[in-house]
């Protein structure tokens, strides 16, 4: 063990600067701190409530009134609960309003930039520091983050807290740090378990000093950090109402899977192995016996589709069999040679068998784990990601040729490469949110990365430029990888929103209060928990059913919204039949400007998007999204006392025009 463990450390040079900021330093970052707090501050209230906001304005409203964070279904919402009550605390120090509702997120965001500063000096001297402080502080998306009565920038600022802890205990070998940082990642846990993806941190301390008791320190840490998320996660699924059934069609799904793809016989694979040896044997067996079987397993996984885990092996066995000696380049182009031509062969097999699309065949290739996940954080930063993955094939390079690399390379691996890949294999294509705990290392990474590039390229660039100039030459290097972090483009809508970029849930609830509706009219709404916030009550949900069976549970024998106990309607037909029944008023429909993609299609699937179409409905509103409609069917002229009373999708024997109670928790 403590062999293999030198051996590793050995191949590691530790960057620590270990330089403190002067008193110059410390008012640049006071700066900065202050430029982010007035960033996030400013737009605050800008609109209203959008997104995922819904699901933290209801509980804590419900805690706000009666003291239990409750949501308007009736079941206790578990996540983020810290959070709620410092979103109940601002509401009684400034009032229920959207600007209140978000204020702690606000706060947070500031606290993330000084974290910020504390984590980035492990690798970071100063001035490159402070370029990675105001990349936080001026984040398009940290900012929108800031901006949100959501976790996710607890989240991150819990990640960061984390880390900075762990480089404590690095620093200090004090034990006291790491069982802080244990206790942190378990409060941040509560705030997402997406947390957990970070306790990798936990073998840095170990792997990079070659100390086994500081290894088996880390081991333990990452045991009871896994213990946390078990404990609290189970909890969570406890409170969770999800009950879903074969009775409800399924959601539609998230795999890298071709509509028609053929089955794969498991007999090929297994026919395929020897020769698969013989070629990787033939192609590197100069190299060691390791090189071999990796290549081996690589044209094995290809053949069972798993194309980016075989890349993987290919690039693992390049570098273990480099460190061998020069490689056989003829051998190796043969054997790339078959690769690709098993690649073509397969992509025409499915062609040919109209397995998909292109794209969804090359999909289906790729397969487990996904690389969706690398996709998602790079919408952060291209830049950030650019410069960490360059900077990590730098370092396979170096590895290769028997060279030491910096350590940033294994945090990079520790903080962003293993977490994306275990999200890909949990998930083929992760919305961007879900990558969110690593973006905080990916940005450290990336500083690091281009701090070390920087270095090799200041010999070249000290030869010409003047002694005097060298300093400034280095800190303008560290501000135009700021700013390309940054993209000052995006700057003004992230700062100043306006509904040009979000929904206006808000205003549409506003113009139906306005018209006062009658107690006989029905409200049905495709964003029925917003609107439940917002107008008190919501008679219908309306969605596609297939898409809304995720988010749909059973009460006394009816399907309902898990949140709001909303019936559903489901379909096109449904919504003709409430046109038709007699014994209602008006119905006011309240559309979503939220997922647009492509146009709502999905959400208004299965006939609902052409019914609303249909002469019966009448466009009242267009909200200032552009986008967030109101339409209008007028009550009957004649009511038929006799008509049958109409039944939503699960609804039961709940008749027409009688209103769902407003829920304990929703405003009037």
């Amino acid at each position: 063990m403590e062999r293999w463990l030198k051996g590793v450390s050995s191949l590691f040079e530790v960057t620590d600067p270990r330089t403190r900021g002067d008193r110059g330093t410390l008012l640049a970052l006071a700066a900065i701190v202050a430029v982010g707090a007035f960033v996030r501050f400013w737009g605050l209230g800008n609109v209203g409530l959008h997104g995922d906001e819904k699901t933290m304005v209801l509980p804590a409203l419900h805690l706000l009134r009666y003291g239990t964070p409750d949501m308007p279904s009736g079941f206790l919402y578990p996540r983020a609960v810290a959070q709620l009550y410092l979103m109940v605390a601002s509401a009684r120090a400034f009032g229920v309003s959207d600007w209140a509702w978000r204020f702690p997120s606000a706060v947070c965001g500031v606290l993330l930039i000084a974290l910020t500063w504390t984590a980035g000096r492990r690798f970071l001297e100063p001035r490159w520091n402070l370029a990675l402080t105001a990349a936080v502080a001026l984040l398009p998306g940290f900012i929108a983050d800031a901006q949100t009565a959501r976790m996710y920038v607890f989240l991150v600022t819990g990640v960061t807290g984390f880390i900075a802890l762990v480089f404590a205990w690095e620093r200090t070998g004090r034990n006291a740090f790491l069982l802080a940082a244990v206790l942190e990642m378990g409060v941040s846990m509560e705030f997402h378990t997406l947390s957990i993806f970070a306790a990798w941190m936990c073998f840095l301390p170990g792997l990079l000093s070659g100390d086994r008791r500081k290894l088996w320190w880390g081991a333990a840490a990452f045991a009871l950090i896994a213990l946390e998320f078990l404990a609290l996660n189970h909890w969570i699924g406890l409170e969770y109402p999800h009950h879903m059934e074969t009775s409800i069609p399924a959601a539609v799904p998230n795999a890298p899977r071709a509509p028609n793809a053929p089955q794969l016989d498991p007999l090929w694979p297994l026919l395929a192995a020897l020769p698969a040896v013989a070629l990787s044997w033939f192609a590197i067996r100069s190299r060691g016996l390791l090189p071999v079987a990796l290549l081996a397993a690589s044209l094995l996984a290809q053949l069972w589709r798993l194309d980016h885990l075989a890349i993987l092996l290919i690039v693992a066995a390049l570098v273990v069999a480099r460190r061998a000696g020069p490689l056989p380049a003829k051998r190796l182009a043969l054997y790339l040679g078959v690769c690709v031509l098993l690649a073509l062969a397969q992509v025409g097999y499915l062609w040919a068998h109209r397995a998909g699309t292109l794209s969804q065949i090359l999909g289906l290739l790729l397969g487990w784990p996904s690389v969706r996940a690398f996709m998602e954080i790079s919408r952060w930063s291209v830049a950030a990601m650019l410069a960490a993955a360059c900077g990590a094939a730098a370092a396979l390079w170096r590895l290769a040729h028997r060279q030491r690399v910096p350590d940033h390379v294994l945090f990079f691996a520790l903080g962003v490469w293993i977490p994306l890949l275990q999200i890909g294999w949990f998930r083929w294509d992760p919305a961007p949110r879900y990558t969110e705990a690593q973006v905080m290392p990916l940005l450290i990474a990336a500083f690091a990365s281009a701090r070390w590039a920087a270095r090799a390229l200041a010999g070249v660039a000290h030869r010409w430029a003047a002694p005097a100039r060298r300093p400034a030459w280095g800190a303008a290097v560290a501000t135009i990888f700021c700013l390309l972090i940054i993209d000052p483009a995006q700057l003004p809508a992230a700062v100043d929103p306006t509904y040009a970029h979000y929904p206006d849930h808000k205003g549409a609830a506003e113009f139906v209060e306005s018209l006062h509706p009658k107690p006989d009219d029905i409200i049905v709404a495709e964003d029925a928990v917003m609107q439940t916030y917002y107008l008190g009550h919501v008679d219908y949900w309306l969605m596609n059913k297939e898409v809304a069976a995720e988010f749909m549970h059973k009460v006394d024998g009816r399907w309902v919204d898990e949140y709001t106990n909303t019936p559903l309607i489901g379909s096109g037909r449904q919504l003709q039949r409430l046109v038709a029944s007699r014994d209602r008023g008006a119905i006011y429909v309240i559309g979503s400007g939220e997922n647009m993609q492509d146009g709502r299609k999905l959400m208004r699937g299965l006939g609902i998007a052409q019914e609303l179409k249909s002469p019966a409905f009448h466009l009242i509103f267009v909200g200032r999204d552009g986008l967030t409609d109101v339409w209008k069917v007028n009550a009957p002229k004649h009511p038929l006392e006799a008509a049958a009373p109409f039944t939503a999708y699960g609804a039961g024997k709940r008749a027409p025009g009688t209103a769902a109670p407003p829920p304990a928790a929703a405003p009037r």
